[in-house]
């Protein structure tokens, strides 16, 4: 059970922690983000998700895209990094993972620009996550500005962003919210594509919910996949390679400004509905018989998988295991995650103090319940899709 709990705990808290234009497709020889000009010798200057508790927020920054940009120098660019309001924290007897984003967001711009103003030579602006929105945001600011850096001193690198539209579909806020519309929770306006003149590597995970969500949002397989993936998938597909794509996921669009956007679809090596499965001991031959089941029916809610000539790789049993990497950081422990929560929002009831927190849950091991036992699950699922087992 603590395995389980891990697992669900480290990838939604780390998963979610950022959920918080047009142009002419084009068939894309691979390319490499270091061989381009605005990468020779050049500083990368990450932004980083939002910042939860328990989550390692600078070390995952400096991780973060370092197979795409692996001898560059580095600056890390800070901001709140907040998901929050901070009324609302305030009724938890916290202020952790506050301010809300929008408030972040204009934090996170004034710190790029300053960062890009400074630059000596060319610059990659690199982002995870609600990073991206720190970026979208100075590529609208630098569209039309005369002290814009010149296209071939700048580039841009948004990974798992939940704003933006990409090579092989949108994000799920590009998805289901409308440019300008003003989320109140968010304190965030919802912007609209840019025409930036710089060239972008996008990299999404297929099947995150939260960069890579399913047009046909009516496909309620699909759409439940994709909600699953974005506490799964999300994050880690930082830490991938350009070498884990492969080349019929890679696509290239050119702006009516020259700008040329290049998009990484990484594989997922689990479907995210039967990635739990995997996790409690379900067999992977029974599990990959359920992926050939369920596994049309995620892919028929992107319009992507219409062509199957072209359509992109979505699942790869052979794809890295970049989920199970991640958990592996000592920080991500369930102790220590239970302990560093518990210290920010329960510590005020003894009842839920961490030392007590973690008792309990050892108390309730509900992997003991015969019903969830791997065997059984097998014939539950057999049960349920004949022919499987």
């Amino acid at each position: 059970m603590k395995k389980l709990f891990a697992g669900a705990i480290a990838a939604g808290v780390v998963g979610s922690a950022g959920a918080l234009g047009c142009g002419v497709a084009a068939a894309d020889p691979a390319a490499d983000p270091a061989t381009d000009p605005a990468t020779d010798s050049a500083t990368v200057y990450a932004v980083g998700g939002a910042r939860p508790p328990g989550i390692p927020w600078h070390r995952y920054t400096d991780w973060s895209g370092r197979e795409y940009y692996p001898n560059e120098n580095r600056v890390i660019v800070d901001y709140p990094g907040g998901a929050i309001p901070t009324d609302l924290a305030a009724a938890f007897g916290t202020d952790v993972w506050t301010p809300d984003v929008g408030t972040s967001v204009a934090a996170g711009t004034r710190s790029l620009d300053s960062a890009l103003d400074s630059a000596n030579g060319p610059a990659v602006s690199l982002g995870l996550s609600e990073g991206t929105l720190v970026q979208h945001e100075e590529q609208i600011k630098l569209a039309n500005s005369p002290t814009a850096p010149p296209p071939d001193q700048l580039s841009f690198a948004m990974f798992s962003s939940p704003v933006v539209e990409h090579g092989w579909g949108k994000s799920i806020m590009a998805t289901i919210i409308p440019p300008g519309t003003f989320v109140p929770f968010l304190n965030y306006t919802m912007p609209a594509p840019v025409e930036s003149q710089y060239d972008t590597t996008v990299v999404a995970g297929a099947y995150d919910g939260i960069a890579d969500f399913p047009d046909r949002t009516d496909n309620l397989v699909s759409v439940a996949n994709a909600l699953v993936g974005g506490g799964t998938v999300h994050t880690p597909i930082a830490f991938t390679s350009p070498e884990d794509v492969p080349p019929g996921n890679i696509k290239t669009t050119v702006n009516s400004r020259g700008g040329k956007t290049t998009t990484y679809l990484v594989p997922s090596k689990y479907l995210p509905l039967t990635w739990p499965l995997h996790e409690v001991g379900v067999p992977d031959d029974i599990t990959n018989q359920l992926n050939a089941v369920l596994t049309p029916m995620v892919d028929a809610g992107y319009s992507r998988n219409d062509d199957p000539s072209t359509r992109p790789i979505n699942l790869d049993p052979t794809a890295p295991d970049v989920i199970s990497d991640l958990l592996q950081d000592p920080a991500l422990a369930p102790d220590t995650l239970m302990q560093q929560i518990g210290d920010v929002f329960l510590v005020p009831d003894p009842a839920l103090a961490p030392d007590a927190w973690v008792q309990e849950i050892g108390d309730v091991d509900l992997l003991q319940d015969p019903a969830l036992a791997p065997d059984a699950l097998v014939q539950q699922i057999g049960d349920v899709f004949g022919g499987i087992g």
